[in-house]
Parts: C-alpha cells; sequence; structure tokens
C-alpha cells in the first residue's frame, strides 16, 4: 500500500478532475493521488488519460473515462457512471479547456472557432458543474471548482474569445455560489495565470504565427510557473482546509 499524506484531509475523498490528461489536470491528479484521494480522470485524450493513470501511485487504481466536456450526453454518461461506481462525488475540479486564435484580429476569427472555445469552456463547466450538483445537492456538501483565468476578469487575453470564454466561467461560478451555497455546496473559479502547460505553450506559437512579436512569447514562458505548483494549490482547495474559503481564488 502507499504512504499518503493525510495532512490535507482528503483520504478516500472521491473527487473528479476534467483535463487530467495533460497540464494542470494532470499534475492535479498527481497531487490528490498523493493525498489519498479516489479519483475520477475525464478527458478527451484516451492516450494522455492512460499516461497520466500510469504516473499515479500503483494502487490509486483511478477511474477513467473519454469525455467531450462540451457534449451533454458524454458528460452525463460519464458522470452517472462515476456515481454508480462510487455512490456520489465529494469534489468536482473542471479543469478541461482550449484556447484558439491567440493575438489574432478579431476580423480574421471565425464563428466556428469562437463557437469551440465557448463550448467546451463555458458550457463545459456548466455541464460538469450541473452534472456533479446532481449528486452533491442531495448529500448537502460537496465542492466544485472550476479553473478559469486572469484574463477572463482583467480583458488582458491575448485571445478574444479565450478571454470572453473564461470571463463568463466567473460569472457561472459566481452565480452557482449562490444557487448552491445554500445546499453546502462550496464553489470556486480558480484563476492561476500564466502556467507552463502544452495549452499555453501551442498558444503563444499561435501567437507569433498571428503576428505577435517572438519577444513576447519568450517573456510569458520565462514568467509561467509550473503545473505542479497548480495541482498544489488546487488539491489544498479540495481539501477541507479550504472549507471558509469563498469565491474567486488567485494563484498570485
Amino acid at each position: 500500500m502507499a504512504s499518503f499524506d493525510t495532512t490535507l484531509g482528503l483520504q478516500d475523498r472521491r473527487i473528479v478532475v476534467t483535463g487530467a490528461a495533460s497540464g494542470i489536470g494532470r499534475a492535479t491528479a498527481l497531487a490528490l493521488a498523493g493525498a489519498g484521494a479516489r479519483l475520477a480522470l475525464l478527458d478527451w485524450d484516451e492516450a494522455g488519460l492512460a499516461q497520466t493513470a500510469a504516473e499515479l501511485p500503483v494502487d490509486a487504481a483511478p477511474l477513467t473515462q473519454q469525455v467531450d466536456v462540451s457534449d451533454e450526453g458524454s458528460v452525463d454518461a460519464a458522470f452517472e457512471a462515476i456515481i454508480t461506481e462510487w455512490g456520489g462525488i465529494d469534489v468536482l475540479i473542471n479543469v478541461a479547456g482550449i484556447m484558439r486564435d491567440q493575438m489574432a484580429d478579431i476580423r480574421n476569427i471565425t464563428v466556428q472557432d469562437w463557437q469551440r472555445v465557448l463550448d467546451v469552456n463555458l458550457t463545459g463547466s456548466f455541464l460538469t458543474a450541473r452534472a456533479a450538483s446532481r449528486t452533491m445537492i442531495p448529500a448537502g456538501r460537496g465542492a466544485i471548482i472550476l479553473v478559469g483565468s486572469p484574463a477572463g476578469v482583467s480583458g488582458a487575453s491575448g485571445s478574444i474569445s479565450y478571454g470572453s470564454s473564461k470571463g463568463g466561467v466567473n460569472g457561472l461560478a459566481m452565480t452557482l455560489e449562490r444557487h448552491l451555497g445554500e445546499h453546502g455546496i462550496r464553489v470556486h473559479n480558480f484563476l492561476p495565470g500564466s502556467v507552463d502547460t502544452p495549452l499555453f505553450n501551442r498558444s503563444l506559437d499561435n501567437g507569433v504565427a498571428n503576428g505577435a512579436d517572438q519577444s513576447y512569447a519568450d517573456h510569458a514562458r520565462e514568467i509561467a510557473v509550473s503545473p505542479e505548483g497548480i495541482g498544489r494549490a488546487l488539491a489544498m482547495l479540495a481539501s477541507p482546509w479550504a472549507s471558509d474559503l469563498k469565491g474567486n481564488v488567485f494563484t498570485r
């Protein structure tokens, strides 16, 4: 049996992590597994999910589900399977997200790209939160953590669709906090800033391709923080230690 870090009070806590195939999602899964949580890992990327599962402690034995978070049927089926297996869910951490059109001129952004980003980032946050709430409300407890971005509240995003979608996530979290708080469910919008993930690095390359100066990308990479640090912060936020926190949580 693995030796768990029990200081966070996460041992046997039932936690769903979306976007678990890489980046922040993978780092969060590793941090949670190290604390003894029971994990369900969701992502569209099956190969990435398998890699994440392989990096966890031998006896972690996570549930894994290929899921498109923008698809209602896909999300509902995955959560129904998890709830059937576990009997409930204690925490949802919705990390899944995409970015397109970094530094693009609005005149060149297609409706298809705009809609896809909103579908994954905003509708995906709604669908996963709705699915989790169906078991949390009857239980009278739980935590829902949506991963937003400072770009969604500061207007500083290089991607119009991404910044807009994350602004929507911020509004969704604030509204859910009001509606779900009376049921004992804690809701957060977690805003990690620039993180050295595959998504972040692809977006910088996309920005340079769209005309941004290379120095912009180089500087962004210099100041980016590690996904492992963000994963640990999310693990803390999922724990009983964070029971008195409310609303938005910024890492810097």
